[in-house]
């Protein structure tokens, strides 16, 4: 009864967003809830501990489903109230124009300083030893790359394009998929803003999407055989690097070069033609069942946290916290941590996280009702910033949504946060730059410099 009411909310939703026909943050977060609740819509999680180890398989029990009915209502709600009372300003102010170099420079400059500081740590296979080495630097990179893209993107300044493109696609070869998959969301809400009309054009779009979709989850399990080709540049682990976390397993530079490269690559060819490599990769590793098999499993085993720490992990979002009011967020900590151990000690890599689990953990449905009424007025806040803004800073909050809609679902709260105030702080600091650039010029221009 409860699978079949979550399917009916799921169908009502997917055709409330298909009337209305936008492809805003609202649309985006909706998007991204149907694919991370896929397992919702199968009836069961389940995912695969690790090859030749067990497996995870339940059926979902009732509170999972409401869980996440609540978080579709929650953006069919929203959507709604925004549509009913639309705002046509449309706000373009001439010095966004400098906005892509700016963020360029950012990206550049960081990007050096990162190299610099973490070295030939980047083309390790073992991520855990490159997630060692690298410091902020590292992550103000690949958001100052995102946002360049999608800067650049809406104002055709191609050759940004492209090295912002090679900086992100290095990002990837590092290990990480965030920042490329944040960066084609937000070009893909610029591009779709206004849906086409059309049917063949629709159906580019929809193809398009698709097959980003499905680069993104096969990007996972090619990573690692692609890094193969520069394994042998890693350095040996360093005596004082930490312990391995649960991302996976560890191993070092020697191990990781035992098998030859040419071997690696006709092995992964072979996989490419197998059904098992596609079902690894879009079901018993894929991250919408390990998320969701958390959310399923706090829930059937009544898995309680306190929520006092859900506070500390709030004040973290206050701008300059431990500036300003010495908020200490040194020792927050993870929702993960708590559950991971608790209910899933065989898994031998991390699980991300899942804020609806996080939620019920600490107050029951009642808290997941509570994140779900924030999650949808955020993303209706930024859909009223998406549609009354252009150029660069409306590519700048097509970023944030992508942030906020998409990888709020796979994060701890405390984590979302975190990465949510440095896209702000970089995007926020590249305007203010450009601005100054701008009034600068124009005083000089008109000679009172």
């Amino acid at each position: 009864m409860a699978h079949a009411a979550f399917v009916i909310t799921a169908i009502f939703a997917t055709a409330f967003f298909t009337r209305r026909w936008k492809l805003d943050p609202l649309a985006t977060a909706f998007g991204s809830s149907l694919i991370y609740f896929t397992p919702g819509l199968v009836g069961a999680a389940l995912f695969s501990y690790g090859e030749g180890l067990d497996h995870y398989y339940e059926v979902f029990v009732p509170g999972a489903y409401a869980a996440m009915g609540m978080v579709l209502l929650g953006l069919v709600i929203a959507a709604a109230i925004v549509d009913r009372f639309p705002i046509k300003m449309d706000w373009r102010p001439q010095w966004q124009l400098t906005v892509p170099g700016v963020l360029l420079a950012f990206a550049v400059i960081s990007t050096a300083v990162s190299i610099d500081h973490t070295g030939l740590y980047f083309l390790c296979i073992d991520k855990n030893m490159t997630l060692a080495e690298i410091d902020n630097w590292y992550n103000y990179a690949t958001v100052s790359a995102q946002l360049t893209l999608a800067a650049a993107f809406i104002h055709r300044k191609p050759w940004i394009i492209g090295v912002a493109s090679c900086l992100l696609l290095a990002d990837m070869y590092a290990g990480f998929r965030t920042g490329v998959a944040m960066a084609c969301l937000a070009i893909l809400m610029i591009s779709g803003h206004h849906l086409p009309k059309g049917r063949a054009a629709a159906v580019k779009f929809l193809i398009v999407s698709i097959v980003f979709g499905g680069t993104m989850f096969l990007a996972k399990v090619l990573i690692v055989p692609a890094k193969y080709a520069t394994a042998s540049y890693c350095p040996p682990a360093k005596p004082t690097t930490a312990a391995p976390s649960l991302s996976q397993p560890s191993s070092s530079a020697s191990t990781s070069t035992a098998t030859p490269t040419a071997d690696v690559l006709i092995g992964t060819a072979y996989n490419l033609t197998r059904p098992n490599f596609y079902f690894l990769a879009f079901v018993s590793q894929a991250e919408p069942f390990v998320i969701q098999a958390t959310l399923n499993e706090v829930i059937r085993r009544n898995f309680k946290t306190e929520t006092t720490y859900l506070v500390a992990q709030l004040a973290s979002a206050v701008p300059l916290g431990k500036t300003l009011f010495d908020i200490d967020s040194s020792n927050v900590p993870l929702f993960n941590s708590m559950v991971q151990p608790a209910l899933f000690p065989k898994v031998t890599f991390g699980m991300a996280s899942n804020p609806w689990a996080q939620a019920y953990a600490a107050g029951g449905l009642w808290m997941v009702a509570a994140f779900a009424t924030g999650y949808a007025m955020m993303l209706g806040l930024l859909t009223i910033l998406f549609n009354i803004t252009s150029g660069a800073i409306k590519a700048g909050v097509a970023v944030i949504s992508a942030w906020a809609g998409f990888y709020f679902h796979r994060n701890d709260l405390f984590v979302e946060i975190i990465y949510l105030k440095q896209v702000i702080y970089i995007f926020g600091a590249s305007l203010l730059i450009a601005w100054a650039i701008h009034a600068v010029q124009c005083r000089v221009s008109s000679g009172d410099l």
